[in-house]
């Protein structure tokens, strides 16, 4: 398909697809491990911010978001960082699934957003 890019053709799979001037970015953690839901999810969203201006978008235009959560009694303070972060009135959709992921991770998320 010619209207796809691949931004890491040589991978195994993208850390992120463009098609049709949308962005779709791979899983992503806390390359840190930091101890705390909070310090994790901050420094995740920090990395969305680097990646969304690198790829010419921003979080004003995304549109889905996958979040995988190690423990769902961990999910209120992940809320307090992550609605903190959302632009208010352009909160895209959000599913929110526990899920088991790697050691020292307490979070990682996928999200999908339109090009700027």
């Amino acid at each position: 398909m010619e209207d796809i890019k691949y931004i890491d053709p040589a991978a195994t799979f993208s850390r992120a697809t463009v098609h049709n001037g949308i962005i779709y970015f791979s899983g992503h953690v806390d390359g840190k491990k930091h101890a705390t839901i909070k310090e994790q999810t901050k420094a995740l969203l920090e990395r969305y911010d680097e990646l969304f201006k690198l790829h010419g978008t921003d979080k004003a235009h995304l549109l889905m978001v996958t979040i995988y959560i190690s423990d769902m009694s961990l999910k209120a303070e992940m809320n307090e960082v992550y609605n903190a972060w959302t632009v208010p009135g352009r909160a895209p959709a959000r599913v929110c699934i526990e899920s088991k992921i790697d050691d020292g991770y307490l979070l990682e998320m996928s999200v999908i957003a339109a090009l700027c």
